[in-house]
């Protein structure tokens, strides 16, 4: 892919979980080539240059490596989330408008994801077996999802995949779900405190 065709590809779907910043993306690529996990082919396209990256054997090995190592909890920090940890030093009016904002936000949040949800509800089947004749036309990618993912077919590889990215789009309903009564409790509390 294009750094534009992987950036409308996390916009479009990986949104929730990482950053489609075209400095962040440039920046990642760049230490992947100098790694030597990924490589670049440059051709023109309408009068345009274009840079085209595909992973290399070594990117592979190493995707194959990082995808089987347990998430490491310490990794997970926002300092976005530690605002909360400070909130107490705010007056108690920014404090409610604080807590009611981002209720509005995690609602907004919530709704986009059931949107998502009932898409994926819908197409779930058909974009199983689009995505394994998509992955079919290319000999290197099946190569190496089969490499990586240990399986004998690509069906079941794919199969794989969706189905954990279901599971992530199912933790991020619970975690929202579980945040909203969470903050809504406290604007509660706080409320309250107001009326006293």
């Amino acid at each position: 892919m294009t750094i534009y065709e992987m950036r409308t590809y996390i916009q479009q779907n990986l949104s929730t979980v990482c950053s489609d910043s075209l400095g962040s993306m440039q920046t990642a690529i760049r230490k992947l080539l100098d790694k030597g996990y990924v490589s670049v082919t440059e051709y023109v396209d309408n009068n345009t240059l274009k840079k085209q990256y595909s992973l290399t054997p070594e990117g592979v090995y190493y995707y194959k490596d990082w995808v089987g190592t347990p998430i490491n909890i310490q990794k997970m920090k926002s300092m976005e989330e530690g605002k909360f940890f400070f909130l107490g030093i705010a007056p108690g009016k920014k404090r409610v408008a604080f807590l009611k904002s981002f209720i509005s936000d995690l609602e907004d949040e919530y709704r986009k994801l059931l949107v998502i949800k009932d898409c994926v509800d819908k197409t779930q089947k058909t974009a199983i077996e689009r995505n394994t004749r998509r992955i079919k036309e290319d000999p290197g990618l099946v190569s190496n999802l089969l490499e990586v993912s240990g399986e004998k077919s690509v069906e079941q590889a794919v199969t794989n995949i969706d189905n954990y990215q279901l599971y992530m789009l199912e933790y991020g309903l619970e975690r929202v779900k579980t945040d909203l009564e969470f903050y809504k409790k406290i604007l509660k509390r706080e409320l309250k405190e107001d009326s006293l």
